[in-house]
């Protein structure tokens, strides 16, 4: 017999009020226990890309986790084991701005190396004049007054265009470097230099190249600039040229047939980056400028290395040694703090839609509508659409019940046929 039931009665709201309450939960414990491991390094990174245009900042922000006491004690060691003095007393000026200790063993061994290279000075800086690879301080000036008076070019010039002309292995940028060294001097090479010129400042820092070559301390991406710009710099004809005016004793005649042989392209790109050497060599003196030399890829970044000197001042070699190319810009890491930025912004937007849920819980608990008292059921209690259904079930239940009461029995009738 056919029959309509009744939809089921909806399911309580007090199960799914109870997951909704779970769900914020468990949300609000995940944007807590997150938060101290996100917003704090999206501050630093944040503070790390703002400063990124300004070497000084940059360096004095890496400064607070590089500066531990142990790294300290092993670059002023290693200063002290290589005799730079400078660099030491740097290293002891981060410490005390970082507030972090420094052994009384070390800082006497700082005091005691300062005290003992004067009397070295005299013999460094005389065989720095003779060979130009002067170890030191005294040294590194010995060999660059050596240049400036024309005899350190001279040297190397007829050293390394002898190996041109003689078809051996030799230097090109060393060679390129002399002969650009005696064409920015401003003086004859007959008066070796004593009459100083205009191009002395950039004589100066292309010396100070020619020293960082020689001693291995240029980078390698200087190494290519700098060997781009010497290629074919000098060709043998003009270096036979100048070495036979150098046989009859014209000085004048083999300096100007040099110095009419160079590109002037390449003798000015080599001049901007001698005269960025020599602006820096005046604020961190020559071995800090063979310092950054190392670590800088082009007269960009020796540049920033001069806006990093006037801000920390004698705590720039230090932070030069503690941060490697990192006291200059962001390098490698600009991806990790990218990254950083972009968790925390997800941790922000996470933390908006939370509290606009919590917002819209805590409404509905505050402000809920009011309802009628439930009574007990009855039959004239239930609402008017319920009363109507149940009547038409039951109409139609009580039609089919009659129609199977009037219907004949034709049994007999079908069995006589």
């Amino acid at each position: 017999m056919p029959s309509c039931a009744l939809p089921p009665p909806p399911r309580p709201a007090r199960p799914r009020r109870a997951a909704g309450a779970l769900l914020l939960a468990g949300a609000a414990c995940l944007l807590a226990a997150a938060a101290p491991a996100l917003l704090p390094r999206a501050g630093a990174a944040w503070q790390l890309r703002e400063a990124a245009d300004d070497p000084g900042a940059l360096a004095a922000l890496r400064l607070r986790e590089a500066a531990t006491p142990e790294r300290l004690g092993r670059e002023i060691d290693a200063a002290l084991a290589a005799g730079d003095p400078d660099l030491a007393r740097s290293l002891v000026a981060v410490a005390e701005h970082e507030g972090a200790a420094v052994a009384p063993a070390r800082r006497a061994a700082v005091a005691a190396l300062e005290e003992s290279a004067a009397a070295r000075a005299v013999a460094e800086a005389a065989r720095g004049f003779a060979t130009g690879q002067g170890e030191g301080v005294p040294g590194l000036a010995g060999a660059l007054a050596g240049d400036l008076v024309g005899y350190g070019d001279l040297r190397d010039l007829w050293s390394e265009g002898g190996k041109l002309l003689r078809r051996e292995a030799y230097d090109p940028m060393l060679l390129g470097l002399s002969a650009v060294g005696l064409t920015l001097t401003g003086a004859t090479v007959a008066s070796f230099g004593l009459a100083a010129g205009a191009g002395v400042p950039a004589h100066a820092g292309t010396t100070t190249l020619k020293l960082a070559t020689r001693t291995g301390r240029l980078s390698k991406p200087l190494q290519g600039i700098l060997a781009r710009a010497t290629e074919g710099l000098v060709d043998a004809g003009a270096l036979r040229g100048s070495f036979a005016a150098l046989a009859r004793l014209d000085l004048a005649g083999a300096r100007a047939t040099l110095g009419g042989a160079l590109r002037p392209a390449a003798l000015r790109r080599l001049r901007g980056l001698g005269e960025e050497a020599a602006a820096l060599q005046r604020r961190v003196g020559t071995r800090g400028t063979l310092q950054a030399l190392s670590l800088a890829e082009s007269a960009d970044d020796l540049r920033r290395a001069g806006r990093l000197s006037e801000r920390l001042g004698t705590r720039a070699r230090g932070a030069l040694a503690l941060l490697g190319r990192g006291a200059l810009v962001l390098g490698a890491a600009a991806l990790t703090l990218l990254q950083s930025l972009w968790l925390a912004a997800a941790w922000f937007l996470a933390a908006a839609l939370f509290c606009r849920r919590l917002g819209t819980v805590i409404g509905r608990l505050l402000f809920r509508r009011p309802s009628a008292r439930r009574r007990p059921e009855g039959p004239g209690d239930q609402p008017e659409g319920a009363r109507g259904a149940r009547a038409l079930v039951a109409r139609v239940q009580h039609h089919l019940r009659g129609r199977q009461w009037r219907q004949p029995d034709l049994g007999p009738d079908l069995g006589r046929a």
